[in-house]
């Protein structure tokens, strides 16, 4: 036996349903934000494509080749001055350069990476799969990470210009040490 369904109940059903869609629905300013996200995260990864990591390589390259005499040298000197130089560009060459790089390389994935959520955060929401909360939520954690990737990206464009100018100021004496 088949009993009917009250028009009231298929009202309501109706009306949960259509609520429920709705409350998946993003608004216009969390696509936006999406948006100003993925376009800053972009402008971040140009400006670190933009970043000289070849000129790095290459202090890199040129330090591994005179460390050998730099090595000799430092042992061999008595000099203070000498030895101050010596020590203070084998420090930045042996332990801040290759810091530099891989963290140039760490922020690099991590940018690839929050450009990938970021253009899946807006794909998943322009299909409704996520409700209102899950989007603040999600928008609310992936602000604070585009807020850490730059002042990531900018500690290390500072370092960076720390140690060039480093390495400039010294390179004269250094050179004048080993091809005395």
């Amino acid at each position: 036996m088949m009993r009917a369904i009250p028009q009231t109940a298929i009202a309501a059903l109706l009306a949960a349903c259509l609520l429920a869609a709705c409350g998946h629905t993003p608004t216009q300013a969390e696509l936006t934000a999406v948006d100003a996200m993925i376009q800053h995260t972009d402008s971040m990864s140009a400006e670190m494509d933009r970043a000289d990591t070849d000129a790095l390589r290459h202090m890199e390259a040129l330090f591994e080749a005179e460390r050998p005499a730099l090595d000799k040298r430092f042992a061999d000197t008595l000099n203070p001055r000498e030895a101050e130089v010596l020590g203070n560009y084998h420090r930045a060459m042996a332990e801040r350069l290759p810091g530099l790089l891989a963290q140039l390389a760490g922020e690099r994935v991590e940018l690839d990476s929050a450009g990938h959520r970021l253009r899946d955060l807006r794909h998943d929401m322009q299909q409704g799969l996520m409700g209102r909360a899950q989007r603040t939520s999600a928008l609310d954690a992936e602000k604070r990470w585009n807020t850490t990737l730059r002042q990531q990206l900018d500690s290390i464009n500072a370092r960076t210009h720390a140690l060039v100018r480093d390495r400039k100021a010294w390179r004269a004496a250094i050179d004048s040490l080993l091809r005395p």
